[in-house]
Parts: C-alpha cells; structure tokens; sequence
C-alpha cells in the first residue's frame, strides 16, 4: 500500500528584531524632545542687554539661524520617530502572528503523525480513503507555506518602510524642508486644543483620536509631559509620551550626578526616575499566563515633580485599553513617586494570580500612585511639611482629594477603552482604602471595590448603600491581628466606620487573621499582618484575584466586635503581658532570704512577691485606662 503523506512542516523563522526596538525608539523621541527644547530657548533670545548696532544684529541673526538649524532636526527627528514607532507596532502584529503560525504548525504536524500512524495498522483497501486524507493534508500544507512566505514578506516591507523613512530625512536639507513643509502639524495650536480637553477624558479621547498620527508624534515630542498625563488618552500613545520624559529626565539627572552637581532638591526626582524605570523593566522579568509573553509594561502616569516632589507614577502591566479585566491599586501613606517599583511588584503579582484563576481572558493590573498621600519622616518633627503630612493622617483631606484624582483616572480608562468594556476593580490598601470609598462615594465607574486593611472607610459612608456600587459589588479584607484595622469607627481618627462589620453590609473575604503580636513586634509581624495583603500564595491574594476575574471569592462573617474594643481588648492583654513579665523577671532573680525586726523573721523573697504580683494587676489595669490613645500612634503604619 503506498499513500503520499506531506512530510512536516520546517520550523517558524525566528524573527531577527523584536519589540526590543522599542527602547531604540523611546530614547529616539527623547532626544528629540532635547532637541526641540534647545530650539525653543535660541528662538526666545536674541542679543544679550546692552548690546546694540551690528553686534546686537549680528547676536540675533546668529541666535535666529540657529534655532531654524534645530528646528530641522527636530523634523526631522519627527519623521524618525513617527516610522520608528510604526515599526514597532508592526512588529507587535507579526510578533503575534508567529505565535499563531507556531501553533497552527504544531496542528498540522500532529495531523500528519496521526496519519501515518493510522496508515501503518490500516488495509490494503483502506488505500483511497488515506490517500484523499492525504491529499486534504497537503492543501493544508501548502495553503500553511504560502502564509509563511506571506509574512515573512511583511516583515521585510516593515524594514524597508523604516529604512526609506530614514533615508528621507538624513541630511541638513532635508531637515530644513521638513521643517518649512506646509503639512507639518502645528505644535503650538495642538497644544491649545490639549489644553481645552485634557480634564474631560471622553473630550480628550475623542480629539486625540482625530488626530492624524503625525501630530500625535509631533505632540509626544514637543510636549510628552502634557500627553503622557491626560487621562483618556489612549495608554500606548501615553505610554510612549512618558518614556520619552522618563528617558530625558534620566540622562539629565544622572549627568548632573555623575559631575557631583545634583542639587539636592532635585535627588527626589531621581529616585522618582528611578523607580519608574524599575517598574517598567520588572514587568519583563514575568511572564503573562494569558499571553505566554513578558509582561506587557506601561508608564501611564510620569510627573516626578508633583506633591511638592514626592511625585506621581502609574504603571499598568497589560494594557488596560484592550484587557478583559482591569484593576487598580491605590496605596496608602508613605508613598511617593519611588514607591511605584514595590507598587508594581504587588501588581505583578496580583496579574500572575489573576492569570491563572481566568486564562483565556487578558488582564491589566495598574499600580496607581496618582494622588498626595500622608508621607513623612515620623523623626523629623521641625520641617513644617513633614508636620503637615503627619497631621493629614488623622483626616480625610488627602484622601477626599485623592478620591477625585482616583475618579478622573478611572473615567480615563473606560474614555480609552476599546471593544467589549473592561470589568474594572479597584482596590484600596490602608488609607489607599479610605480614598478608594470616597472615590466611590461621589461617584467611581467600577464594577468592583475592594478595601484592604482599612482604617475607615471615610466619614460620609455610614453603610455600604454609601459607596454606591450596587449590591454585592464592596469587598473587603480585614485582618483581626492587622491593627490598622482597630482604628474605624465614629469618633476616632476620623478616618470613617470599620467597613469589615457585619452591620457595614460589605461582602468580607477571606484573608486570614494574621499573626499573634506583642507590641515590641509592631514594626515587625504586626505591621506584616497589614502590609501583605498581595503576597504570593496567600488567601488573600487568592480572593482579591477572583474579584479582579469576575469570579465569587471565599466570603467569611463580618465582625460584630467594634474596631475600638479591639483595639482596648489587645491592649489590656499587652498589659497584663508586660506585667506578668517583669512578675516572672522580679522572681527569677529573688532570693531566699530572712531578717529578723524586733523579734520577727520575715521572708524578703514571699514579700516581694506579693508586692509583683500586686503591679501585675495594677498594670493590667492601665491597660484598660489608656486603651484610647492606641490608634492614633497605629495611624503611622497605615
């Protein structure tokens, strides 16, 4: 019996660049950006003061001439960056496309396995059926190459295109017609127009959207600060718009380092810069269980001069404009711009959990530090701002304000959202929680709301029916050994109600009870039983995933134990604890003795005894006395 069976089918090409080439364009834009900022300084001087005649003509003339020199190069660096990030994008469908071909291949290579295998147990008349299988396969096969040979093709148009668009734009006149051609976009009126939109998010979408892609380019040149930071702008366009920034600053900031002539106002921003790049490179470092790629990392939010130079920062892992699901993560005090590389790290890893529990759906996680919260040195008691921020913890000024910051960029993400609406979670940690329920109080377009280790859920909530997300849509995970937790209720630190009691009605879940701890340990595993919430493996993790998936989490009861008397229990047993300490340390080292006064034997060791055991109770006792003050020294581990 003879049946011609196909042989395999060769493996997919490598592809000889990848979405690697994406650095090459970041740094491209940024020094363009250099460029155009020189351009704008020589073309807003002329002459010095004082000089006049032919030297004043002859300054201005050189200053003029000049700036029209950079402003060619700006064009050209325009044209370079506009075909750069089109090769980028392209390479990004054919990266795709090969995975697809390495999958289909795989298909047909088992059919042909199959065949064979089938061919050798079969009979001599079983010869024509095989053979029409085998014929289906080669059409199979052949209709397979052709779509290799198809984009292979693609891949080398994308390199010519990018060659051509270089080789237009690579001498000085070419620059300088560039820069003098009539459809060049106008900057400047792009900039206006921004500026009108850029606190609408659907306006600002919608005007962006319009745009034609090189006045896109042109704007992320000229003004990537402004584009990289308005929200409804889509997250690739303000992704690259904050690169640019983030690569400029850097080169900045570390020359002035390298020189020993960083000021020392402006460390912060390089701790800022710093950080942001970390948390864009430890995205790579993890891969997506939806895609079976490195994580896709965005810069969303850049401003490393905002709060007074503590500094804004976002970055979203998944692209939140095409994810299935999105969710945000709001912090809590202490977090700065150079928080968002361990910011991120928690968003990782909430994307990986969250990739398992849904595979077949993408997912975005955003790691959001978008707003001013509490941050300072709690040593520092005579820098005014650091009062000012230690104050801001006991009220909800910082958090009122965050929650209208929290609500804009979320409007931003559904603005920029494209094809079926993204299921969008936001999850609030420690008095993040409280600014995430404000959020939500005057109006948060979330499906979900969770509130993690949560001192109150702000003084306007009295119930769940206060957050409005709708029945069953408030989650909240509180730990009985996290005592952050301690500190809700009416009254307190003004920080709002405990949203984990039963009578709050929000939907608790699972997220174990921490950790016993003795008050010497607070900074230790107590303040592990706050900030832990996102590790890996744990049953909070766990939960918070399903949520972020859509799917039920594991609920348990709401406490009917007040915030406050738990705070007043644990500390009438710290006390009585300590007491019963130096109770077992006074009689370790007692010994055995006996004076005899005025006839008397007495045993000093039974005596002072009592006199312990005596303190032991009064101590437990002032346990209960001073139980109030505790959550306003707890509020610094929020």
């Amino acid at each position: 019996m003879t049946v011609h069976v196909p042989g395999e089918i060769a493996p997919i090409p490598e592809m000889e660049a990848d979405e690697g080439a994406k650095a090459v364009t970041d740094q491209l834009r940024a020094t363009a950006t250099k460029t155009a900022d020189v351009t704008e300084w020589s073309g807003d001087r002329g002459a010095p003061d004082g000089w006049s005649g032919d030297a004043s003509e002859a300054a201005s003339h050189a200053m003029t001439t000049f700036s029209a020199a950079t402003d060619g190069v700006t064009a050209a660096f325009e044209v370079a960056a506009k075909a750069c990030d089109t090769y980028v994008n392209r390479l990004s469908v054919l990266a795709g496309d090969r995975i697809d071909l390495i999958n289909d291949r795989s298909v047909i290579n088992t059919d042909i396995h199959t065949l064979m295998s089938t061919i050798g147990r079969s009979k001599v008349e079983d010869e024509p059926e095989l053979q029409q299988q085998a014929d289906a396969l080669k059409r199979r096969v052949d209709r397979f190459e052709e779509r290799v040979v198809a984009w292979q093709e693609r891949i080398t148009s994308n390199e010519d295109d990018l060659i051509a668009a270089f080789r237009s734009a690579d001498t000085v006149g070419e620059g300088r017609d560039l820069s003098l051609a009539p459809g060049r976009p106008d900057v400047d009126a792009l900039n206006r127009e921004l500026e009108r939109v850029k606190d609408d998010p659907e306006a600002a979408n919608a005007w962006w959207m319009r745009l034609t892609p090189a006045e896109r380019e042109a704007l992320k040149i000229d003004n990537p600060g402004l584009v990289g930071n308005t929200d409804g702008i889509p997250v690739d366009d303000r992704d690259e718009a904050n690169r640019t920034s983030l690569a400029r600053d850097l080169d900045r900031l570390h020359d002035l380092k390298d020189r020993g002539e960083l000021p020392d106002d402006q460390r912060q921003l390089l701790d800022n810069a710093e950080a942001a790049r970390k948390a864009l490179e430890q995205g790579s470092t993890v891969t997506d269980p939806s895609t079976g790629l490195p994580v896709d990392s965005n810069l969303m939010v850049y401003d490393p001069t905002a709060f007074l130079g503590d500094g804004a920062a976002a970055v979203a892992y998944g692209n939140p404009d095409t994810a299935d699901n999105t969710s945000v993560i709001v912090p809590g005090i202490m977090n700065t711009g150079a928080s968002v590389s361990s910011n991120g790290q928690s968003a990782l890893d909430l994307l990986v959990e969250a990739g398992m529990k849904d595979p077949d759906s993408s997912n975005s996680t955003i790691a959001w530090i978008g707003y001013n919260s509490p941050d300072f040195d709690p040593g520092d008691f005579k820098d005014p701002l650091n009062a000012l921020d230690m104050g801001m913890v006991s009220n909800e000024q910082f958090a009122e304000a965050g929650g209208r910051r929290l609500s804009d960029f979320v409007d931003g993400l559904r603005a920029s959202d494209t094809g079926d609406r993204s299921h969008l979670t936001v999850i609030g940690h420690s008095y993040g929680s409280t600014t995430a329920a404000h959020a939500a109080h005057d109006g948060l377009d979330a499906d979900d709301l969770v509130l993690l280790g949560s001192p109150g859920a702000g003084g306007d909530a009295n119930d769940v029916s206060d957050l409005n997300m709708g029945d069953g849509h408030v989650y909240v995970g509180s730990r009985d050994n996290d005592f952050v937790t301690w500190l809700g209720g009416d009254g307190r630190v003004g920080l709002g109600p405990d949203p984990s009691q039963a009578d709050f009605g929000a939907d608790r879940i699972e997220v174990g009870d921490g950790d016993d701890f003795h008050l010497q340990d607070i900074g230790g595993t107590g303040l592990n039983n706050h900030t832990s919430y996102f590790d890996p493996g744990s049953s909070s993790l766990d939960n918070i995933a399903d949520v972020t998936v859509g799917h039920d989490p594991d609920s348990i009861d709401g406490r009917t134990q007040d915030a406050r008397d738990m705070a007043k229990d644990y500390l009438e047993d710290e006390a009585k604890h300590y007491g019963n300490e130096a109770l077992e340390a006074g009689r370790d080292k007692l010994v055995e003795t006996t004076v005899e006064i005025a006839g008397t034997t007495i045993k000093i060791a039974e005596t002072t005894g009592d006199v312990l055991e005596t303190t032991g109770d009064v101590l437990s006792g002032v346990g209960r006395v001073l139980s109030p003050p505790m959550p306003s020294f707890g509020g610094v581990f929020n």
